[in-house]
């Protein structure tokens, strides 16, 4: 009986845990030029998990006179130090889009389970651009 009511409080807070953390999400300004913006999509779980200390970033390039639809990926998915990221972050504004992200959410949730997938993403300590300049 002592054993079955333990099992349940146990399950119940595990269930509890995984409602409470949720994915934020927000785009941030990289640059802004007279024909060109680029932005990060940035995604970070709440509350932060404690072996994942990083934002994880898509990062867009739209220029001017394209359709809203059309865009450059100038990077699909990038883990950035909090550091980085606030170095990376400009005052400018600039219309952006949100684009389907599916994928990189997943990407993401993969990253957080720990898998293989980490060995792939480039990790970014610097600035988000001149990361993705630095890669091969």
């Amino acid at each position: 009986m002592l054993r079955s009511l333990f099992l349940t409080i146990a399950f119940c807070l595990h269930a509890t845990n995984a409602l409470q953390a949720q994915e934020a999400q927000e785009n941030v300004i990289l640059s802004v030029e007279r024909d060109v913006v680029r932005w990060a999509a940035v995604y970070k779980m709440q509350p932060a998990q404690e072996d994942d200390p990083y934002f994880h970033v898509r990062v867009f390039e739209h220029r001017k006179g394209w359709q809203p639809w059309k865009f450059k990926q100038l990077i699909f998915h990038m883990a950035v130090t909090p550091k980085a990221l606030e170095a990376s972050r400009i005052d400018g504004q600039a219309k952006i889009y949100n684009y389907k992200d599916v994928e990189i959410r997943a990407a993401y949730r993969r990253w957080l389970d720990g898998s293989e997938a980490r060995t792939n993403v480039p990790i970014c300590d610097t600035n988000i651009l001149n990361c993705i300049a630095r890669l091969p």
